[in-house]
């Protein structure tokens, strides 16, 4: 048996082996306390490093991006300004090219009009008197028109009219404009009031897109001269001659004429629709495409004219003369024809269909294809 010395020695052997034991296990604590800070420090700093760099590396993204976009935007606005300025720049060298041009057609223009009235002075106010003066004249004026446009030409026009230069009188002949070439002219700005042409001799000139819509014209000439896309709308014509004339794309609707001369001149694609024509001498012309419907025809010569495709539908012809013409494609279809006469003319596929013949005077010497229906 052991004594109770020796149980007491082993309890305290056991008690200070124990606290042996927990001391160590202490430091042991201590020791991973320690660690386990530094390290979950490191880990931390670890973590927010590569968040940070992860943030860093998305904000170089995002500024390259804003960079580049920023270079695109001012690339393109530089383009912009860059047309914009070019745009400026061509556009004011428009206006300083047409401003230079203004003044060159104005010092032309007054150049020309101290001239002219420099030889009307000289002249006493007749250019025509003197063959020299009116080939100066000439010469001139043909000149300036192809250097001026339409709207000066017109102011030309007009003041050669309104110092009776082209008017064509025994006393007074009108200066020679033959062979000039005038585009766009509005002859309603060289009328009187824009309604009126009293002895305007205008011949053998040639005409594109001219207007004379509207205006009262009388005494006037237009001889041999050739109009293209003209327009004659609405107007008043009479005592007018425009004998050799040519006429392409022209219009005469709703145009009144009275003892008109048209003896041997060329009609292409023409209207004279919805009018009263009297006295007229279409004599030895050429009519193709040519449309008279719906208008009135007092005493209308075709003699030895040549018609095609001629439309006469639903038109009053009263004594209308067609001895020795050719006729083809012709019609007369609802028209009403009062003593007309086709002596000796040469029909070819006439529509009279629902025509009225009244009093008809023909020996028609050739009649090919004519279709006559309904006829009264």
């Amino acid at each position: 048996m052991t004594s109770p010395e020796e149980n007491i020695r082993t309890d305290e052997l056991i008690l200070a082996t124990r606290a042996k034991k927990l001391a160590k296990r202490r430091g042991c604590l201590k020791c991973i306390s320690s660690l386990l800070l530094p390290l979950a420090l490191g880990v931390f700093t670890i973590v927010i490093t590569f968040q940070q760099q992860s943030a860093a590396q998305r904000q170089r993204i995002e500024d390259r991006d804003a960079a580049d976009l920023q270079r695109a935007e001012d690339r393109n606005a530089s383009r912009l300004q860059r047309e914009q300025d070019k745009q400026e720049a061509e556009l004011l060298r428009k206006q300083e090219k047409d401003l230079d041009k203004q003044r060159y057609e104005n010092g032309r223009f007054d150049a020309y009009i101290q001239q002219m009235g420099k030889l009307l002075k000289e002249s006493n106010g007749s250019i025509m008197s003197s063959q020299v003066t009116a080939t100066l004249a000439r010469v001139e004026t043909l000149n300036i028109f192809r250097q001026l446009d339409p709207q000066r030409n017109v102011q030309i026009i007009r003041f050669l009219y309104e110092a009776k230069q082209l008017t064509d009188t025994p006393e007074n002949p009108s200066l020679d404009l033959s062979t000039a070439k005038l585009l766009n002219i509005d002859f309603r700005d060289a009328a009187v009031n824009e309604k009126q042409l009293y002895q305007l001799s205008f011949r053998g000139i040639f005409l594109l897109n001219a207007t004379f819509i509207g205006i009262e014209m009388s005494n006037i000439n237009f001889s041999r001269t050739k109009f293209d896309t003209t327009s004659f709308s609405l107007a008043e014509i009479h005592d007018a001659d425009f004998s050799f004339a040519e006429f392409y794309y022209t219009s005469f609707t709703s145009t009144s004429f009275t003892s008109t001369i048209f003896a041997e001149a060329t009609f292409k694609n023409a209207n004279f629709s919805c009018k009263n024509i009297r006295d007229v001498n279409f004599k030895h012309s050429t009519l193709v495409n040519v449309n008279f419907s719906f208008s009135v025809l007092y005493n209308a010569d075709f003699s030895s004219a040549s018609l095609a495709n001629v439309n006469f539908s639903h038109t009053l012809l009263f004594n209308a003369k067609f001895p020795s013409a050719t006729l083809k494609g012709v019609d007369f279809s609802s028209a009403e024809m009062y003593k007309p006469d086709f002596s000796n003319a040469q029909l070819t596929n006439l529509n009279f269909t629902s025509t009225n013949l009244s009093n008809i005077f023909s020996s028609i010497t050739f009649f090919s294809e004519a279709l006559i229906l309904s006829t009264l």
